[in-house]
């Protein structure tokens, strides 16, 4: 019997006796012994005792025919696009592009300083009338608000921000603030009298106080650790959900050790509303910051170095800020159902809408400020641009046509839409992340430790 194997296996010979497998489009991941996957590969199945073929087939592995698997392909595609129109969507709005701090690597450095000024009262009030007006007459379910910046925390911005969060909640709807945390605690007055409708504050620290204060200084050049601290512990001891991001890359990630010694020694683990994890430094916008980024491999090597020394800081943080890990994961973890990734992101499925002060709607939050990626206009009356629209929702690994042949699109999506529409000024280039070498390094170090869970 001939059979042709999946364009979406991957493999990694964990040791002399044992391969990984994992079919990336129907989520299967097995051990196999090497002997017999070997054979496997050589196409020597007669030389196989029993019937390893119709496990194969069955788990996506391996097909009778080739049009088999481009049929599962599209009919996936088909069951995630009809889904994706009745998730809800979210509503964010950015009371300035102003921020209090300078961080080294803020992929918002090239934003005019010409529209660093909070929103105006009369475009904030066109912001909630287009608010309304859109789900009057485009029947759509908005779930969430989220506030975003530039810094939405501001001495400036409290009167906007008070407007929006009544507004909010009068809709019963789910707030999230991203924001660096200087003077989140003195917001605490506004926020805790409406706590059930927070979900969660995001706030980064990245590091103890000698490397933050290297990464994330004022514009007078000072450290900000001491207030970002200070407001962390405000917000955790009034009850309000906080979720502390660590930017980590090269330059930080040796003193993840430290920081979390730190967030112990105030207590902020017990506490239910607060979290951390490590998220990696990335850039988007094409490195118009300037910002070393080393490749993901090398910073998973060096975590993994941490972990080895600190075991206890795997069990804290794990590898969840690396994709493809963390679909390994998941599926290790005894995860059902773990679905392809036809988009990359919300903003492939047009699920976020950006309000800014320059009158525009992004739907990406790191293309604000940048008109040319706009999908709309709020003021002085809504209006969409819908052949932009169009760029970003037509976006997927079946339109892009270096994703129908790539063994990782399922889990990756066809890469960030922003960075192909300012490398390629379009939409329908893969952006390729290295999920080869992350994967390859995660097995290396970590396969036997995965091989327990299946043979233990």
């Amino acid at each position: 019997m001939k059979i042709f194997p999946s364009k979406y296996n991957y493999y990694y010979k964990i040791s002399s006796e044992y391969t990984i497998i994992n079919n990336f489009l129907t989520g299967a991941l097995d051990i196999i012994g090497s002997d017999i996957w070997n054979k496997v590969l050589g196409n020597r199945f007669d030389e196989i005792e029993g019937d390893p073929l119709s496990a194969l087939v069955e788990r996506g592995y391996y097909y009778q025919n080739l049009a088999d698997e481009d049929k599962l392909f599209k009919q996936l595609f088909k069951n995630l696009s009809k889904k994706s129109k009745t998730r809800p969507l979210k509503f964010v709005f950015c009371p300035t592009f102003s921020c209090n701090l300078d961080c080294s690597y803020c992929f918002e450095k090239n934003l005019p300083k010409s529209r660093s000024k909070p929103m105006s009262d009369e475009l904030l009030e066109s912001a909630l009338v287009a608010f309304n007006e859109f789900i009057e007459n485009y029947n759509k379910n908005v779930n969430k608000v989220e506030l975003f910046g530039g810094e939405p925390l501001l001495k400036s911005t409290r009167q906007i921000v008070e407007r929006i969060l009544e507004f909010a909640v009068s809709r019963k709807l789910i707030i999230s603030i991203i924001t660096n945390g200087v003077l989140a605690k003195d917001f605490i007055d506004i926020l805790k009298p409406i706590n059930s409708s927070i979900e969660m504050l995001q706030i980064t620290l990245d590091g103890p106080d000698f490397i933050h204060d290297k990464r994330k200084k004022f514009h007078s050049g000072k450290g900000s650790f001491q207030r970002i601290t200070e407001s962390i512990n405000e917000l955790v001891v009034n009850g309000i959900n906080t979720n502390v991001r660590i930017n980590v890359d090269v330059e930080n990630i040796v003193y993840l050790p430290h920081l979390y010694e730190y967030v112990c020694k105030m207590k902020w683990l017990d506490y239910p509303n607060f979290k951390i994890k490590p998220s990696q430094v990335t850039d988007h916008s094409t490195l118009e910051c300037k910002y070393p980024i080393i490749p993901e491999e090398k910073l998973l090597e060096k975590l993994i170095e941490i972990y080895d020394e600190y075991p206890h800081l795997e069990d804290a943080f794990g590898f969840y800020m690396f994709k493809p890990i963390r679909h390994i994961i998941e599926l290790t973890g005894g995860a059902e159902n773990v679905t392809p990734r036809y988009f990359n992101c919300e903003s492939n499925l047009v699920e976020e809408y950006v309000f800014c002060p320059d009158g525009y709607i992004y739907t990406c939050p790191e293309s604000i400020g940048n008109p040319e990626s706009a999908i709309g206009e709020f003021y002085p009356e809504l209006k969409f641009y819908e052949e932009k629209i169009k760029m970003w929702s037509k976006r997927d690994i079946m339109t892009i046509k270096e994703c129908r042949t790539c063994r990782f699109s399922p889990i990756c999506g066809g890469g960030c839409p922003y960075s192909s529409m300012l490398i390629y000024r379009g939409s329908l280039h893969p952006i390729c992340e290295r999920f080869q070498e992350v994967l390859d390094t995660f097995f290396k170090y970590r396969g036997k430790k995965i091989l327990k869970k299946f043979i233990s």
